[in-house]
């Protein structure tokens, strides 16, 4: 589990999707372009919601680990939604100082390396 820190509010949601969302908040600052995304999240009551977010180049998002929680949302179909739209917002793409994959978990079997 992580926390998108957003706003001043801490959203808690899956490691993957969290990473998601940073990648894609990246791809469009790259691009000068923004979107808003319904992110799979858990409530605090730990019911599944969907947190809507403004996404952009002047997104200040921090991403943080969470407690591990036998509930963590998974959703291949968000980062898929998310990979694609990335594809297509330009053809910038953000500095990869970590060396990491982009949108990992939008494929089956994905993995980190």
């Amino acid at each position: 589990m992580k926390y998108i820190h957003y706003d001043g509010t801490d959203i808690l949601t899956g490691d993957r999707i969290a990473d998601a969302v940073a990648d894609y908040a990246a791809v469009l600052g790259a691009n000068t372009r923004t979107d808003t995304i319904a992110v799979p999240t858990v409530g605090e009551d730990g019911s599944l919601e969907r947190t809507t977010m403004l996404v952009g180049p002047s997104s200040e998002i921090v991403v943080r680990q969470a407690p591990d929680d036998e509930l963590e949302p998974e959703d291949p179909a968000f980062i898929r939604r998310l990979r694609d739209a990335a594809a297509l917002c330009g053809g910038r793409q953000p500095v990869n100082a970590d060396g990491g994959r982009r949108f990992v978990g939008a494929a089956e079997g994905d993995r980190e390396h």
